[in-house]
């Protein structure tokens, strides 16, 4: 039986945003904070949330962090939540010039950048396009650099999360049952309900069935799983590698060449120190902790013993906001 564990209370009721990204398409946020902000203040924090993540991720840490006297801005990638989901490639790449034309529009000098998963790679990515934009990094639980063996492993488990996508649910009391009943989360609270509310959009098409599904297309999430060598499916991994030997090799090979040397940033890494399903599967494992220590030029380290790669986020953690808040605010 999961335990239940409070939200943070909600006095800062954040400000909804429609951001223009050209040709139409458009990213979903919210701001939390001054905006814009005055100059005494730190640059606006950007959140960047993972796979089949939403702004919804960093409310509880946004409404801290707001505390602690900084701005901050959640927003959902393109394919995600309330923001355009073209049917097109999907990258790291991508995402990272989404964010640049996003604080573009919104006239922002410099940004603080604060990801989960593989909002990790896209900031690194835009820390390496555009350092003149970025003042500090932090990094969740992501971003590392895993030996072959090690990244195959650990894109075999994605998909335990993406069951329920594509899935029509007769009510979101059936779609938070699943989630509750997953091994993912060994807690719960409102601020999980509210994420994954989020991600439900109702169905009402009388030829088809009625109910709920989660709006996150199946085919946004196959095109970010393709450009890093994984598969909606664990058994589709080897018989990708095995249809397109060359292909796969060319991806994988693509993505050991790291951004780090490129990172002029000060950078904090927080690690999630509890496994996720089985002993030896976390993200970060030590020998990813000791390259970043090599290549980054700053990097300022937090293990949270407690967490797993999806509690380190979705979760209260008073250590984690604390020292999030002390690095924004005081690392140049």
């Amino acid at each position: 039986m999961k335990k239940f564990v409070g939200s943070s209370t909600k006095n800062n009721i954040p400000k909804s945003l429609r951001i223009p990204i050209g040709d139409s398409q458009f990213l979903a946020a919210e701001v939390y904070g001054p905006f814009p902000v005055l100059k005494s203040m730190s640059s606006p924090i950007f959140c960047i949330h993972g796979l089949t993540g939403n702004l919804k991720n960093f409310a509880p840490l946004a409404r801290n962090l707001v505390k602690q006297g900084l701005t901050v801005i959640t927003y959902d990638l393109r394919g995600r939540g309330k923001s355009s989901k073209p049917d097109i490639t999907y990258s790291y790449d991508l995402h990272a010039e989404d964010l640049k034309k996003m604080i573009d529009h919104l006239k922002i000098p410099k940004v603080n950048l604060l990801a989960h998963s593989l909002g990790c790679w896209i900031s690194l990515s835009f820390g390496k396009k555009f350092p003149e934009r970025t003042d500090n990094l932090c990094l969740i639980d992501g971003g590392g650099k895993l030996f072959i063996i090690r990244k195959l492993s650990n894109l075999s488990m994605i998909p335990t999360s993406l069951q329920r996508l594509g899935k029509i649910f007769p009510n979101k009391k059936t779609y938070l049952k699943l989630a509750k009943e997953s091994p993912i989360l060994g807690s719960w609270n409102q601020d999980v309900k509210d994420f994954l509310n989020y991600e439900l959009e109702e169905i009402s098409d009388p030829e088809r069935s009625s109910g709920y599904r989660c709006n996150i297309p199946r085919f946004v999430i196959h095109s970010e799983l393709t450009q890093m060598g994984g598969a909606m499916s664990p058994w589709k991994i080897p018989l990708q590698f095995l249809k397109h030997p060359i292909q796969i090799f060319r991806i994988f090979k693509k993505n050991q060449v790291l951004p780090y040397s490129k990172i002029q940033s000060p950078v904090l890494i927080i690690r999630a120190g509890k496994s996720n399903f089985k002993k030896g599967d976390e993200l970060l494992p030590d020998s990813a902790i000791s390259i970043f220590q090599k290549e980054l030029k700053r990097p300022v380290f937090l293990t949270l013993p407690d967490k797993n790669h999806y509690e380190v986020i979705l979760l209260p953690d008073l250590k984690r906001d604390e020292t999030i808040g002390w690095f924004f605010k005081n690392r140049k």
